[in-house]
């Protein structure tokens, strides 16, 4: 009879629970967990479906993510999109995050160049490395403005990046998400569905692999599949172009193999790597034959084929 009650009670919590909805798809939060058919319905007919329409021309799209900043997230998106593009693809950077826009900077353009406005909507900066790199960012509309942006207004640049830029035909799209699980995220995978994969990115330390989890997780439970995990700052490349390891090393490879994703690289330290962000110059085009270079070209080329073959 217990038992009964039980099925009941659940049942009842259940019906109110979904009376209490107001299909609000966007700012819900179980939006994730959410079966209703009902959900995808009425989220296609706002900006989703621009957003689809717009990106339509896209073959590929990844997510670069990390648990805490600091850890090299922009560092991976910039100098993976450049590798690619040094490949001979087609690639446009979308920077969202949004309190922190670096990917002008650490490609030179900041300060000069912005997106300008076509007949198609937002028409993104190019690189001046001469590889036709795109680039969509805050930073290219405030390059030093302080903009105090709360969630409405978070959410609206979401959707204008998402579903009112011109990007055309392209290979790929590298999307520099903020760090941690914060709405900015939420925002950009639930407007952009069918991404192929996201690529985590952290550092050693145990402290560190506890937000990396979360976010890993986070990109799972939206239905994008985890690519895999980069290790930065594991280990150091001196002047000579010797390889030490007397910093902490592992603990990428560690979460990969407990989350039981697949382990695409380390990125050791070298003291060029933050003085090319300055410069304006990717690492990988200034130092192609270094070693750092040669790991992310094989994270690039291990990301190409598993985001190839899940397209077959």
């Amino acid at each position: 009879m217990a038992e009964v009650n039980e099925t009941e009670d659940r049942e009842v919590l259940k019906i109110n629970i979904m009376m209490k909805c107001d299909f609000k798809c966007e700012d819900c939060e179980k939006f994730f967990e959410c079966n209703d058919p009902m959900r995808e319905k009425m989220f296609r007919r706002r900006r989703m479906a621009g957003a689809i329409k717009k990106m339509k021309g896209i073959k590929y799209k990844v997510a670069i993510s990390a648990g805490k900043g600091g850890v090299g997230k922009s560092l991976l998106s910039t100098n993976l999109a450049t590798t690619l593009a040094m490949m001979g693809r087609k690639v446009t950077i979308l920077d969202q995050d949004l309190d922190g826009s670096t990917i002008p900077k650490m490609l030179g353009i900041q300060g000069t160049k912005k997106l300008q406005y076509g007949r198609k909507g937002m028409i993104p900066a190019t690189d001046d490395l001469g590889l036709g790199m795109q680039v969509v960012s805050l930073g290219l509309i405030y390059p030093d403005d302080v903009i105090t942006l709360f969630h409405q207004m978070r959410r609206g640049i979401t959707e204008e990046f998402v579903a009112n830029v011109d990007y055309g035909e392209r290979d790929w799209l590298i999307i520099d998400l903020p760090p941690g699980t914060s709405s900015d995220s939420c925002n950009l995978l639930q407007y952009i569905p069918d991404l192929d994969g996201t690529v985590v990115i952290t550092v050693s330390p145990k402290v560190a692999q506890l937000a990396a989890r979360k976010a890993t997780l986070l990109a799972a439970k939206a239905g994008s599949r985890v690519l895999g995990i980069v290790e930065n700052m594991s280990g150091y490349v001196c002047e000579c172009g010797e390889e030490f390891s007397f910093l902490l090393k592992g603990g990428g490879e560690s979460l990969a193999n407990e989350l039981n994703v697949p382990f695409l690289g380390r990125i050791p330290m070298d003291a060029q790597i933050s003085g090319t962000g300055d410069e304006g110059v990717p690492y990988v085009y200034k130092y192609p034959d270094n070693v750092i270079s040669k790991n992310l070209r094989e994270v690039a080329l291990k990301v190409e084929k598993m985001v190839q073959e899940g397209k077959e």
